[in-house]
């Protein structure tokens, strides 16, 4: 017996893991869930265009080369109006040709590079900050689903003891009839007793299956076969500290810096951009010299800029609706703050009323307890019929159902404000 009470700790040693490995907290069903997001990928996206992009930028600075080549026929040419017996006049073709090659390298930009690498990066930012602002909403949604799947599976353990506690006052029932000491009726309403709370542990069941597969696309899980650990029923612990610490904040952020950079981009159309090229090839005619009429070389190196003192008043209205947008950012993160304030407060609330019902369930249920005890005593004795008893224990059961759906729902409320204020 030593021998074998060893072998069945060790496998109960083996196998306690694997169980603990299958119950999930709300805080791993959130980490998988997050993880398991297909919107994941669009960071990594952004990170990999950014770096494109801004490789790109880079080769601004390099020299441009450019191949062009034109053919045309036009209705008449350049001539002298008279003859000059000295010497002959060549005659212009009307169909000519062009080909060249011209290599620019840019001396001044205004700065529009250091504009444009910032652009890149903060379009980066914003893309990693809304994927974040998008992630997290599914902390909410999942703990609202682990909740809803927890209470019935507290439900389910409730009613299963319940059962339990049926069918051994059926065969209690059953044996008194054998006996010839109480009627076939007594032993029936137990059995009717029996059979509703069986009834009712198949549709939880059935929910909490449901329920399961649903969050199991959420977190990644192939299977419903786990269980989920109910968090310690401390409602002072896990408190939010003061303010809120979520994505959309740091969205808000890049957006408004996006405008900012937009205001400081308008200054760079008051720039000039000055380049130095040089332009060669073959050209019949030579278009520099129309009388050298055979295919000849040409060739031209400079110096250009560009600049646009006068936009017609549109820098200024691009810079009024660049406020525009600054204040839509300010709008909306007004009215996140006031959603998250307004949320925040109804859970608080949910929580501080589910606390005030626990405490009245605690009290219910030890009465109640105490009536079914008293109830037991007097149907033995032949005081109270089988189905006033079995009326009493099933309001029993009802008060440990609700005072688990209130310890539930306080939790939740504590959770769900864990989930809308704080990101870990």
């Amino acid at each position: 017996m030593k021998y074998a009470f060893l072998f069945l700790f060790l496998c109960l040693f083996r196998v306690a893991p694997l169980f603990a490995a299958d119950t999930l907290s709300i805080g791993q069903i959130r980490t998988l869930a997050l993880q398991n997001s297909p919107l994941q990928q669009t960071k990594a996206l952004a990170e990999t265009t950014a770096a494109l992009q801004l490789r790109n930028i880079r080769t601004n600075a390099l020299p441009r080369i450019q191949a062009s080549g034109q053919a045309t026929w036009q209705s008449d040419v350049f001539a002298l109006p008279i003859d000059n017996p000295l010497f002959a006049v060549p005659e212009i073709p009307k169909d000519q040709y062009k080909i060249g090659v011209e290599v620019s390298e840019r001396l001044w930009d205004g700065g529009s590079d250091k504009y444009l690498r910032q652009q890149r990066v903060l379009e980066r930012e914003q893309t990693v900050a809304q994927t974040d602002a998008d992630v997290f909403q599914l902390r909410e949604t999942v703990t609202d689903l682990f909740f809803k799947v927890l209470l019935l599976q507290e439900s389910e353990a409730i009613l299963t003891a319940s059962r339990a506690y049926l069918q051994a006052r059926l065969r209690q029932a059953e044996a008194a009839v054998s006996g010839g000491v109480s009627l076939r009726t007594h032993a029936d309403l137990v059995r009717i007793q029996l059979l509703q709370t069986e009834q009712q542990i198949s549709a939880v069941q059935a929910d909490q299956e449901a329920l399961k597969t649903v969050l199991a696309i959420w977190i990644g899980r192939q299977d419903t076969g786990f269980q989920l650990r109910a968090p310690g029923e401390d409602f002072t612990s896990g408190a939010p500290a003061a303010g809120f610490d979520r994505p959309e904040y740091r969205l808000f952020d890049v957006q408004q810096r996006q405008v900012q950079l937009g205001q400081d981009r308008l200054r760079l159309r008051l720039q000039p951009r000055v380049e130095l090229f040089a332009h060669g090839g073959l050209g019949r005619p030579n278009p520099f010299n129309f009388f050298e009429t055979g295919f000849e070389p040409f060739g031209l190196i400079g110096v250009r800029a560009v600049w646009t003192p006068i936009d017609w008043g549109n820098a200024g209205r691009e810079r009024q609706a660049l406020a525009l947008q600054a204040h839509a950012v300010d709008v909306r993160r007004q009215a996140f703050d006031q959603r998250l304030l307004a949320v925040t407060a109804k859970d608080r609330a949910d929580s501080a009323k589910a606390r005030a019902l626990l405490e009245q369930d605690e009290a219910i249920i030890a009465l109640q307890e105490d009536i079914v005890r008293r109830a037991e005593a007097q149907v033995q004795n032949g005081i109270m019929t089988t189905t006033d008893y079995l009326a009493q224990l099933h309001l029993l059961t009802q008060a440990r159902l609700a005072r688990k759906t209130h310890a539930v729902q306080a939790l939740q409320a504590r959770e769900m404000l864990l989930a809308r204020t704080a990101s870990n």
